[in-house]
C-alpha cells in the first residue's frame, strides 16, 4: 500500500501540493483497517513524501525539490558488529499476545507470537539485552539456528520479505534482575533502552523489540527535517 501510494506521487497520479483522499475512503481502497492505513501514510511522511496539515488532511509535498531523507537503517546486531558478536538465547518461547503487544504489532488480543531474549556479546562482551515479539503467522516456522546468527536474514533471504522501517523511541533505565545477573551490572548502572516497531514494505508490522544497550557500545544516528 504504501509502496503504490509512493509510486502514484511519484508518477504524479498525485501531484505536488494536492490532497490525499480521506482516510475512510484510501483505506476501502486498499481493503485494509484505519490503523494500517496510518502507519502506511506515517512512513511516507517520515520519507518526505507527505505532509500532514491539521484540520485541513494530508497533502503531497514539494518532493522533487527537496532532498528525500532516508529517516532509517535497520541492521541486525550481525550485520553491524560482524564476527564480533555473539548471541545467547536466553529464552524462545509461542505466547500469547497480551494487550500491549497486540497493540504495538497491530494484531489481536491473544494472537501468537514468539517472545524471544537475547542476549549480545560484542568482543566477548555482554552488551545489549533484547526483548523482541514476532508474529508467527507473518514470520512463520523461524528455529533457533535463526536466532542465534540473523533473523532479518533469514527474513529477506528465507522468506522474502523486504524490511522497510521502523519507528524508534530512545530512552535511559536502570537494569533489571535478569540484566544485572547477565550483564554483570549493578542497580546504579545505566542502560540505553531502544524501543522499536518495525514495518515490511507491505506496512505489515513484524517486530515489536526492547533493547537494552550498554552507553559506551550504543551509537544512534538519525535524520531530522522540518515540515
Amino acid at each position: 500500500m504504501a509502496s503504490d501510494i509512493r509510486q502514484k506521487i511519484q508518477d504524479d497520479t498525485y501531484s505536488v501540493h494536492s490532497s490525499l483522499p480521506n482516510g475512510k475512503s484510501l483505506s476501502q481502497v486498499y481493503g485494509v483497517s484505519l490503523m494500517t492505513l496510518k502507519r502506511a501514510l506515517d512512513l511516507l511522511v517520515a520519507e518526505g513524501y507527505l505532509i500532514r496539515r491539521r484540520g485541513s488532511g494530508t497533502f503531497v509535498r514539494d518532493w522533487k525539490s527537496a532532498q528525500i531523507p532516508h529517516v532509517y537503517t535497520l541492521n541486525g546486531a550481525t550485520e553491524d558488529y560482524g564476527d564480533k558478536v555473539r548471541t545467547e538465547v536466553i529464552n524462545f518461547d509461542v505466547i500469547s499476545a497480551n494487550a500491549q503487544v497486540a497493540e504495538k504489532l497491530s494484531i489481536g488480543l491473544d494472537d501468537f507470537v514468539y517472545k524471544i531474549v537475547r542476549l549480545r556479546h560484542i568482543e566477548s562482551r555482554p552488551s545489549i539485552m533484547e526483548y523482541t515479539y514476532m508474529p508467527i503467522d507473518i514470520i512463520p516456522n523461524l528455529k533457533r539456528d535463526h536466532l542465534e546468527s540473523s533473523v532479518y536474514h533469514y527474513i529477506e533471504t528465507v522468506l522474502g520479505r523486504k524490511i522497510h522501517s521502523a519507528f524508534v523511541k530512545v530512552t535511559g533505565v536502570r537494569p533489571n534482575d535478569l540484566e544485572k545477573e547477565k550483564m554483570a551490572l549493578d542497580v546504579m548502572d545505566f542502560l540505553m533502552e531502544v524501543e522499536q516497531v518495525v514495518s515490511l514494505d507491505n506496512c505489515k508490522v513484524f517486530e515489536y523489540s526492547i533493547s537494552h544497550h550498554l552507553p559506551d557500545m550504543f551509537d544512534f544516528e538519525t535524520v531530522l527535517f522540518k515540515q
